[in-house]
């Protein structure tokens, strides 16, 4: 055996051993791995956001909150969740074309109506539907 046969016989064998190394918990190439997510706050009023799609509306959904040091959980480490639709209140303001339109909407949006929709009406000026969370109902 010669010293370039050796070699490349060595590398064969190092590249084939370092595929374990770089995916230990996979039993075949390709093979998909457990998902997680880590998400680091900075500050104490950043949330966490959480966007669920297409859950059955009576599905129950289990939550695991893991890695929180110096947080104390009342309730157990599964939390139990719920489907709610959201329910919303609409506003409509129609505007005539010498209208200070952002005047309008800014003292609106700070009473917490954001705008949905905008069209021209057929006899002129522009109608604004605004929506927001109706309170109260979920």
């Amino acid at each position: 055996m010669t010293n370039t046969t050796a070699i490349l016989l060595l590398g064969a064998l190092a590249i084939a051993g370092s595929t374990t190394l770089a995916a230990p918990n996979q039993t075949y190439p390709g093979q998909p791995t457990q998902g997680r997510v880590f998400i680091e706050n900075r500050g104490p009023g950043q949330a966490i956001p959480v966007s669920v799609h297409h859950v059955a509306g009576d599905a129950t959904m289990k939550v695991q909150v893991v890695g929180t040091p110096g947080v104390t959980i009342a309730a157990p480490a599964v939390l139990d969740t719920r489907r709610a639709r959201q329910t919303w209140e609409y506003h409509r303001v129609v505007m005539q074309p010498d209208d200070d339109v952002t005047l309008e909407l800014n003292r609106l949006g700070s009473a917490g109506w954001e705008t949905a929709l905008q069209y021209v009406a057929p006899r002129g000026g522009l109608v604004v539907v605004l929506k927001r969370p109706r309170e109260g109902r979920p």
